[in-house]
């Protein structure tokens, strides 16, 4: 029920008032360029991720992923953002003389049969999964810009790497959150590498 009183406006992604960030559709919600809905279909009908401008000259901005995928591990690594050399902060600093966590990361996925620069996992879970990998290949190539904060609802790495509302995350690029955190996930296999004996 809609109170009386209020506008409803319902976004057509294909008006001609739409436009395209990446391959998103979007929407310029305030009309000036400070934050844009993305239309991210797949995991569950009508699901939105927001696009926010945290600074100009140079722009970056914070991608705010929702629900459209529910681990950093399900977009990461991608052909368009590899696994770097070397990571830093190191995601082990106490091992990080004697563990290179790319190296590991290869050969972990040339034991599962997947590529280096394939996500450590499947899409698995939405109402649409074919239509959510759709929209989690345009996350991919949002997600190598340097100038893209990406989060999704449920990275816990995020979640404890930066301050809370109501905090700001205009900064997050000076303070280096976002390649900081970027594949803090890659933490969540310390439990194989030991069994492996390499942490």
């Amino acid at each position: 029920m809609i109170s009386s009183g209020r506008d409803l406006r319902e976004i057509d992604f294909k008006s001609s008032g739409c436009l395209n960030i990446g391959r998103f559709q979007a929407f310029d919600y305030f009309g000036d360029g400070s934050f844009y809905l993305l239309d991210s279909p797949g995991h569950a009908v009508g699901h939105l991720c927001g696009l926010a401008r945290t600074t100009v000259n140079p722009s970056t901005f914070v991608l705010l992923g929702g629900d459209v995928c529910h681990y950093a591990g399900i977009f990461r690594p991608s052909k368009h953002s590899p696994l770097p050399c070397s990571i830093e902060p190191h995601p082990f600093d106490a091992t990080r003389e004697t563990f290179c966590p790319g190296h590991a990361f290869e050969e972990l996925q040339k034991s599962r049969g997947r590529k280096s620069d394939d996500s450590l996992f499947d899409m698995t879970f939405g109402l649409d999964i074919p239509l959510a990998n759709e929209t989690k290949t345009k996350l991919e190539e949002l997600d190598c810009h340097e100038d893209v904060f990406v989060i999704v609802a449920h990275d816990s790495t995020v979640r404890d790497g930066v301050p809370h509302f109501p905090e700001s995350l205009n900064a997050w690029k000076e303070n280096g959150w976002g390649q900081g955190l970027k594949w803090a996930f890659l933490r969540d296999l310390a439990p194989y590498w030991k069994t492996e004996g390499l942490v």
